[in-house]
């Protein structure tokens, strides 16, 4: 009984993380639940068994993939260094990651696709929409919260947090966007690729 716990598990999550790339690649409306299984090995039977429909499956990529693709990565405005230090870190790392990482750069694709038809896309997916709104105006709190600490512990940084932190949410989707296209347009993934970002936010 345990193996086959196993083996449901591990075919779930081939299905999440073949889902993941055809919706980038494909556009999710356009994206076949057939073309998910045949990425994932696996029969359309096997994919209907964990999702019944191309809504649940999309939900679950999406709770899925920014718990455990996106997290480590915002995890770095957590640590004990000085807040412009844990920018500077947190932003290399997010165009090291565009970069050099696949799951991380079809993930923010898919995030940021906004080639949404209502009459078109399947019942529910309105949610993940919302999910996904949620998901960045949650972004852009915890850089507002970073913004805030580092006007707070530098005299004479800017006093306008919540300004601050839009300019770097929008930053970051731009990136998203340029990294989907071709990650070669991404500027170098070092202290001086985001320099510019830092010397117009935080001086």
């Amino acid at each position: 009984m345990r193996k086959t716990a196993e083996e449901a598990a591990q075919t779930r999550a081939a299905l999440l993380e073949a889902a993941l790339f055809v919706f980038a690649e494909q556009g999710l409306a356009s994206a076949r639940l057939a073309d998910v299984a045949q990425r994932a090995g696996l029969t359309r039977g096997a994919l209907y068994y964990h999702f019944a429909d191309k809504s649940a499956l999309y939900a679950a990529v999406m709770e899925h993939s920014w718990a455990t693709v996106t997290e480590p990565v915002w995890d770095l405005l957590s640590s004990g260094e000085p807040p412009e230090e844990r920018l500077r870190a947190f932003l290399t790392t997010w165009l090291h990651r565009l970069r050099h990482d696949a799951r991380f750069r079809a993930l923010l694709t898919l995030t940021l696709d906004s080639s949404y038809d209502a009459a078109a896309l399947p019942a529910g997916l309105p949610e993940g929409r919302a999910a996904k709104a949620s998901g960045l105006a949650d972004w852009q709190l915890r850089l507002e919260a970073l913004c805030d600490e580092h006007a707070a512990a530098a005299p004479g940084a800017p006093a306008a947090p919540a300004s601050a932190a839009a300019n770097l949410l929008a930053w970051l989707c731009g990136t998203a966007l340029l990294a989907a296209t071709d990650p070669a347009l991404l500027p170098p993934d070092d202290a001086e690729g985001v320099a510019p970002v830092l010397r117009g936010l935080l001086s």
